[in-house]
């Protein structure tokens, strides 16, 4: 893969992640309070905090992707 095609890939997934981790992706996966059927956690832990959790991991994927594959100093 190029290296353009694999930053601006890697610039799509981490743009993709900041905004699903913190931003509008929050109401995806956030419970309705009134819903009686509602779950609330995943592993013990509250959905919102796994739903965030993944995400920052996406985000660390891609800048570990990024510091491999394309910060070289290729002097």
């Amino acid at each position: 893969m190029k290296r353009r095609t694999l930053s601006i890939l890697l610039a799509m997934v981490f743009l993709t992640a900041v905004t699903m981790g913190s931003g509008p992706g929050i109401h995806l996966i956030n419970p309705d309070p009134s819903d009686p059927l509602a779950v609330f956690t995943i592993w013990g832990l509250p959905k919102i905090y796994v739903w965030g959790l993944w995400w920052y991991m996406v985000q660390l994927g891609a800048i570990l992707v990024a510091y491999f594959k394309l910060w070289k100093d290729d002097a």
